[in-house]
């Protein structure tokens, strides 16, 4: 019997055994994330402990913003990566037009569009004076 492989991928143990924890890990992400923006712009968040060393220049209140925003900005990605990397691996399956049949298409939806947009300029313009003639019939 041929032995099975282990795979010991945070990935696949989030996906599989800790479906609610990815969950939370995006949700807690995209929360500090934000916290790192609002930090960045002042204005809604303002640290006001400037006697800490890590605070007590505006450059480096700065660069604390951007490591809360990296930080949550890698957990957001983490926790979405696994429902988008299965689409991934389809879209190396899938066969694309060539350019030639991309223009032709192109043009088919564009000329489409534009007819459509003509029909309705043209019902406008016929239309509207028509219905406030019979407005006015009846007013």
């Amino acid at each position: 019997m041929a032995e099975e492989k282990k795979s010991f991928n945070v990935l696949n143990i989030l996906k599989k055994e800790y479906p609610f924890e990815g969950i939370l890990l995006g949700l807690l992400g995209a929360l500090v994330l934000v916290l790192g923006i609002y930090i960045f712009e002042g204005e809604v968040l303002e640290v006001r402990l400037t006697e800490w060393w890590i605070f007590d220049a505006p450059w480096k209140i700065i660069t604390f913003s951007f490591i809360i925003m990296a930080i949550g900005a890698a957990a957001l990605i983490y926790a979405i990566a696994p429902f988008f990397i299965p689409g991934l691996k389809e879209m190396n399956k899938v066969s694309w037009p060539t350019r030639s049949m991309l223009n032709n298409y192109l043009s088919r939806v564009f000329g489409f569009l534009l007819i459509v947009a003509v029909m309705f300029i043209l019902y406008d313009l016929v239309f509207v004076p028509l219905f406030n003639f019979l407005y006015q019939l009846g007013a």
